[in-house]
């Protein structure tokens, strides 16, 4: 390095570093070469830039990066506006000489790398949990007023809330191995605030409503609390279902136990492995799971969740039309249908099966009223099958049945009599593949018929009116008609009819509590 090159550099690292000799010596050089003078002015000018930027003691770099922040949080257009300006700011001085042109263009590159760099390095509250898994296009993160979707790989923080829609969910795991899957609930969305977490305390989190599935690992520094409107669950190692809706919180116990204390007089519930527990602003309660959750206005009921007393055989009963109890009756296979060695399942190849005799309660339970509900869980052996095939049927012998659940190809309809003049056509429920069991559910009551799969609605029509009054008495048939003709080939788990109207509510835990009692999923 020459004697004049280390004179510019000390000057540049501090301006009152040169003796008086030495900047004259300085000045000589400057005024002797032109382009040594420019690259000097460059370098100072570059060192002014970079000290007011990152010099906390210079230039008010507080308030630089407290605007800085403001300007990111009035959003990008705010951003490209400030980008816009610098760059008419450089058309104008077009003409200025190179050097000036020069230290514009690294002064803009500086303005956004202190951006990033400080949004890089500003404190964060600690990471939380990490999205590990998003279905559907309806999860937010919400914070400080702002909305942004969420994505695989997202870090979550503490005061952030997960908004879910219905038919999405998100999955959120934790570095020890916990993992929390949030729902879009059948009544509407999900909300989850994930609290504070105080240094080495337990993990909290707020569900203001909606629904949770939590897979707990092993927390040293305590059991996982659960805050909802009605109270709190506090959770070990397990695996439950947490629902909130608006009048009460509902904890579905799969593995382990879970304490839901109540809010007010903070009493507690242990809730076991199969149990669930309910607790509201008035009471709380524990109960077994069982499917269907309530019998009241049950009127048939096929379940291989349970035996026919003293027989090898899924429970198949009737309400008895004069002493409103439940009767068994029999469900007899035609043809190739035969029940599965492995599992209580029907399996029905061109067969079907008939209940004659149950056929005349369930009219008799029914006739009367102007509500319906059928729900069956099965699995079609194909997705093209030629039709309408009759999945489940009432009095189906060649003239129009009472109610019929059928299939034709991807579709998938659900008409019923009443009386109705010019009845509608039925809804048309298409889908296009099933990995697993279908559980569809079809509710009616005047002026409305819905269509659930797997406890969430798939389809809705008001056109249907009229009560139940044109009905006749028939055998109860699945797979086919009375005949034995329209067959239908698959295999048939579980069907429930009742002469009520389930509501949204009811039908979304029929479909929870089967698929963990059926099949141990949540």
């Amino acid at each position: 390095m020459s004697d004049i090159d280390h004179l510019v550099q000390r000057y540049v690292e501090d301006r009152s570093a040169l003796s008086v000799r030495e900047l004259d010596e300085l000045i000589a050089a400057l005024k002797a070469d032109a382009g040594f003078a420019v690259s000097v002015r460059e370098q100072l000018l570059l060192d002014d830039l970079l000290a007011q930027k990152f010099t906390i003691d210079r230039r008010n770099f507080v308030a630089q990066v407290e605007q800085r922040i403001a300007d990111l949080g009035r959003g990008q257009n705010e951003l490209c506006k400030q980008t816009a300006d610098l760059r008419s700011l450089a058309a104008a001085e077009k003409n200025s000489p190179r050097w000036v042109r020069y230290v514009l263009a690294l002064s803009i590159l500086i303005a956004m790398g202190g951006v990033a760099a400080v949004m890089r390095f500003w404190p964060h509250g600690p990471v939380i949990a990490t999205v590990t898994a998003v279905t559907g296009d309806g999860v937010r993160i919400e914070q400080d007023g702002g909305s942004e979707a969420a994505e695989v790989d997202d870090s979550l923080e503490s005061g952030q809330r997960i908004v879910v829609a219905r038919n999405s969910s998100v999955t959120l795991s934790y570095d020890d191995g916990s993992e929390l899957r949030i729902d879009g609930s059948s009544e509407g969305k999900s909300v989850v605030v994930f609290d504070p977490q105080e240094h080495g305390g337990p993990k909290q989190i707020h569900i203001e409503r909606g629904e949770l599935v939590a897979n707990i690992k092993p927390q040293l520094a305590g059991s996982m609390k659960f805050v909802t409107p009605h109270g709190v669950a506090t959770a070990p190692v397990s695996h439950f279902r947490l629902v909130v809706t608006n009048d009460e919180t509902l904890v579905e116990v799969k593995e382990g136990k879970v304490q839901l204390n109540r809010t007010g007089d903070n009493r507690p519930l242990l809730v076991a492995a199969n149990e669930t527990g309910m607790a509201s602003r008035e009471t709380q309660q524990i109960r077994t799971l069982t499917w269907p959750y309530r019998r009241d206005g049950l009127a048939y009921l096929f379940s291989p969740l349970e035996s026919a007393p003293k027989e090898n055989k899924p429970l198949t009963v009737v309400r008895d039309a004069e002493t409103r109890s439940f009767r068994t009756t029999l469900l007899e296979p035609r043809g190739e249908a035969a029940l599965m060695e492995s599992r209580w399942f029907y399996e029905l190849n061109g067969g079907y099966l008939v209940a004659n005799d149950a056929g005349s309660d369930i009219f008799n339970a029914g006739r009367g009223g102007s509500e319906l509900t059928v729900e069956a869980v099965f699995s079609p052996a194909s997705m093209d099958q030629a039709g309408p095939a009759r999945i489940v049927a009432l009095a189906d012998e060649g003239d129009e049945p009472d109610f019929a659940l059928e299939q034709e190809g991807q579709d998938f309809m659900f008409c019923i009599k009443t009386d109705a003049e010019s009845p509608p056509s039925p809804p048309r429920m298409t889908i296009n593949s099933s990995d697993t069991p279908l559980h569809l559910t079809m509710t009616y009551r005047y002026g409305e018929l819905i269509a659930y799969r797997d406890g969430m609605e798939i389809a809705r029509s008001k056109d249907m009116r009229g009560s139940l009054g044109a009905w006749r008495s028939g055998p109860l048939t699945v797979g086919a008609d009375a005949a034995g003709e329209r067959p239908w080939r698959g295999v048939m788990e579980a069907v429930a009819l009742y002469n009520r109207c389930l509501e949204p509510g009811e039908v979304a835990r029929n479909a929870r509590n089967y698929k963990l009692l059926a099949r141990g999923g949540m």
